[in-house]
């Protein structure tokens, strides 16, 4: 793990070093950021240098470690080239705490991301963020040819800039004060980490087919009503059932002893 040296004479020897090879005349312009200065897990001296333009140190990174060498007491040197891209809007006429209420949304997101979502925020602070945000993005197009899908949000930063300060006429020959605050906007853009696949939806076992419910099929009353007659009538009990001739017998014998009571 990187340790960081607390010589600040040496780290101010090794930035005014590399700024000077990089402004050499016969360099091309490399713009950089920022240096930083580290000791790595071996001892080597770590030089960390962020710029917009990474492909022209790239070229000649054995010349600039081989000078930076010497400043460092001989021991090994090692360049790491950070692409990064950065933006500053000075002077926004708005206060820097408003900026920062709309900042928080963003950061540490990717710009396509922070892009759409600065469209629809409807803070007065959206669309100065919006601009330096894709000033910013043009930037490390232009230097390494990123893509806004594949950069990230580092820092972004809102800083008071000078008041203007105004009055404002009150009663009995009193003034009372206005104060117009201006901000500083800069903001800074990295390599954002490729996306992690999402993990795929683990299948389970098919579940048998259910076979849907019939309906119970309603049949006509009388349908249900007439077996239930018919039983009855078939029903008979065999001890006091009587054959028909020996009950049309009884019946006349019935008749015959009722005829002489009637006459008497």
């Amino acid at each position: 793990m990187e340790r960081p040296m607390n010589t600040a004479g040496r780290d101010r020897a090794v930035q005014t070093a590399i700024e000077g090879y990089l402004r050499h005349t016969d360099k091309p312009h490399t713009p950089v950021s920022r240096i930083k200065l580290s000791k790595g897990p071996l001892g080597e001296a770590m030089v960390s240098v962020y710029t917009s333009r990474p492909s022209v140190l790239r070229i000649e990174q054995g010349e600039i470690e081989d000078s930076l060498k010497s400043l460092i007491d001989g021991k090994v040197v090692k360049l790491q080239i950070v692409p990064e891209a950065r933006a500053v809007a000075k002077f926004v006429r708005m206060s820097p705490r408003k900026a920062r209420l709309v900042l928080d949304a963003i950061k540490g997101k990717r710009v396509s991301e922070a892009l759409s979502l600065l469209r629809f925020i409807p803070n007065h602070a959206s669309e100065p963020i919006s601009k330096v945000l894709a000033s910013a993005a043009a930037n490390a197009s232009d230097g390494w040819g990123a893509a806004p899908e594949d950069l990230k949000i580092a820092n972004f930063i809102a800083d008071g800039g000078p008041i203007l300060k105004r009055i404002r006429a009150r009663a009995q020959g009193r003034a009372y004060r206005i104060l117009k605050r201006t901000t500083h906007l800069t903001v800074v853009l990295t390599e954002a980490p490729a996306a992690a696949p999402r993990p795929k939806r683990v299948q389970g076992k098919a579940k048998p087919a259910t076979v849907p419910a019939q309906a119970p099929v309603v049949k006509d009353v009388a349908a249900k009503v007439e077996p239930a007659v018919a039983s009855t009538v078939d029903i008979v009990n065999p001890e006091t059932a009587v054959e028909p001739k020996t009950a049309e017998i009884n019946a006349e014998a019935g008749a015959e002893t009722q005829a002489p009571t009637q006459q008497d």
